[in-house]
């Protein structure tokens, strides 16, 4: 099967999204993010195409095969419309597939009316995984959802979670969007880095604090990203504890190549991909 070609940042206007600053730090911005963002995957093309959504990319079967492969429970997170999940199933996994926007549930939940697999689709925020001590077998977080939470801080804090809830030896595979990576966001992203590094020399008034971050207003699928690179991935994955199986790019596991700054800065949808076990 092949995957769609999802257009990340498709111009979709969205009313009631922007997210208002809060007095109350980060744990309300947290909050807002999280709304918006819910409420960003349940209106227009977006919550169409994500719901539509088919088939694995062949990179990630290769590793879905290799590391996911009759596991047991596997926690697929920010699922959308199951294009994962049902692949996740197909390999004879027990398969809890969880996403914030109830309408992609919806939608997912339905294509299973006419599908076999052990999948359960449950409306649930990623940063707020309610279950035991490794009671997963693998967990996989696909097409760079981990853009969307905020800060080094909160991924370090979701990675520790994800850690909490696997068995020893357990994976975890995601995707992310590379800060380097050439593409028509990368001035958008350097802008951005100008500004926050003259926000703490003048007394300027700039939303982003962290460099990678940028707010939207309402021109994109989701108001906020957070895009990290590659070195900053891996001290990211270090302080979470986790060890690091696979460090790479999607051209690169497709090629079966190491990562290469000169050939991994450039491609249609060429996002850096990690394997870790716990």
């Amino acid at each position: 099967m092949n995957a769609p070609r999802l257009r990340r940042g498709v111009a979709v206007r969205l009313s009631g999204v922007r997210i208002p600053p809060s007095p109350l730090g980060d744990y309300a911005m947290d909050l807002n993010l999280t709304e918006s963002i819910r409420k960003a995957y349940s209106v227009g093309e977006t919550l169409e195409e994500y719901a539509k959504a088919e088939g694995v990319w062949p990179e990630e079967k290769e590793i879905f095969d290799k590391y996911f492969n009759n596991v047991g429970r596997v926690l697929d997170i920010g699922c959308g419309g199951g294009r994962t999940s049902f692949y996740l199933a197909s390999i004879r996994n027990k398969v809890t597939a969880i996403d914030l926007s109830p309408k992609l549930i919806k939608a997912a939940k339905k294509k299973a009316l006419k599908r076999s697999g052990d999948i359960e689709f449950i409306v649930k925020d990623a940063q707020k995984l309610d279950y035991p001590d490794n009671f997963f077998d693998g967990a996989v977080f696909s097409f760079n959802g981990i853009g969307f939470i905020p800060r080094k801080k909160g991924k370090i804090k979701f990675l520790k979670e994800i850690r909490r809830v696997l068995r020893p030896k357990g994976h975890f595979f995601f995707t992310a969007d590379n800060f380097w990576f050439l593409n028509v966001y990368f001035p958008r992203r350097i802008w951005t880095v100008i500004k926050i590094f003259f926000s703490r020399i003048f007394p300027l008034e700039v939303r982003e604090k962290e460099y990678g971050e940028k707010y939207f207003n309402d021109r994109i699928d989701a108001p906020y990203l957070d895009v990290k690179s590659k070195r900053v991935w891996e001290e990211i994955i270090k302080q979470s504890g986790f060890k690091t199986v696979i460090n790479n790019s999607k051209y690169g596991v497709r090629e079966k190549r190491k990562f290469s700054l000169l050939k991994d800065l450039f491609g249609d949808g060429n996002y850096l991909f990690f394997v870790l076990r716990k």
